[in-house]
């Protein structure tokens, strides 16, 4: 089982300094959905207090202003991870903090873009770091593709949803190869939004995740049957595709045997224009009747 704590370890401080980390941060939308947003620059202010620089403006600052309830995963460049919640409690425009971030190799001699604001949020919990096994997560990679079919009727109305195609192409091919990296979200009871590894998961069909119960089956099986949950994918060239839809989990004889999540919706999250691509959007008639014009 995971263990808390109610503040950062000292190494966790020197992990989370890295700019080669995976930072992820999930605020929740106001139908429901987690949403996850890809914050390489989470940092830690003092054992009690989180903080990352704001990129650009995205979908997760709007619901940060509705909900100060976030979570957060890091993983180090060593393949170590931590997950944890935080309740935002403030933005810096300037400040030591917001030259901090602007000064970090990557953006000091940036003349186009660099920091725009600070975020801070309160430690509500931590995680101790966790050693990402790969050899067991590439076999539960393999065995979810291997069980796709059964695991996915775990999902429920999917035969209704014959032909509709809701994964772009570039999507089920990128999450369906080993290198892609899964991670799933969902919000907890406290109100919180909880990230959790679900590596071992692979593409069913364009609208079904399927995830085989190892490496983190005991994880996975925390999340409420039939619960909104978000699933984010990234590969190793920093592509990434925001997917929102329902858990369900699968057992047999009280024994966990997987899980599949049903996308509802699904999130372009790579600059530089992030936004929904399904369910698609019909474009609105501003020109009326063109009908017989050249």
């Amino acid at each position: 089982m995971i263990r808390y704590g109610k503040e950062f370890e000292e190494a966790c401080v020197k992990k989370f300094e890295s700019d080669s980390k995976i930072g992820l941060l999930a605020s929740v939308a106001g139908d429901g959905y987690p949403h996850i947003a890809l914050i390489s620059s989470i940092s830690v202010k003092s054992p009690k207090v989180l903080m990352w620089g704001q990129f650009s403006q995205g979908l997760s600052k709007a619901c940060l202003k509705d909900n100060p309830k976030t979570g957060f995963l890091v993983v180090s460049p060593d393949q170590y991870w931590w997950t944890g919640k935080a309740l935002h409690t403030g933005t810096a425009l300037k400040g030591e903090d917001y030259e901090y971030f602007n000064n970090k190799p990557l953006f000091r001699y940036n003349s186009y873009c660099g920091f725009g604001a600070v975020h801070y949020g309160d430690l509500v919990d931590v995680s101790a770091g966790e050693k990402i096994p790969l050899l067991t997560t590439a076999l539960g990679s393999i065995a979810s593709a291997l069980r796709k079919s059964s695991l996915a009727k775990a999902a429920p109305g999917k035969a209704g949803e014959a032909g509709i195609e809701k994964l772009p192409p570039y999507g089920f091919e990128m999450g369906s190869k080993l290198t892609c990296l899964k991670f799933a979200a969902y919000v907890d009871g406290d109100g919180y939004p909880r990230i959790i590894p679900a590596l071992q998961g692979r593409p069913a069909d364009t609208g079904t995740l399927v995830f085989s119960p190892k490496p983190y089956g005991n994880l996975l099986a925390q999340i409420p049957q039939g619960a909104k949950a978000a699933v984010y994918m990234a590969n190793l060239d920093l592509e990434t595709l925001l997917l929102q839809g329902r858990w369900f989990n699968l057992e047999k004889k009280g024994r966990f045997k997987g899980s599949a999540f049903a996308v509802d919706k699904v999130y372009n999250s790579m600059l530089p224009i992030g936004g929904y691509i399904y369910p698609p959007k019909t474009l609105p008639n501003v020109y009326g009747d063109v009908s017989g014009t050249a």
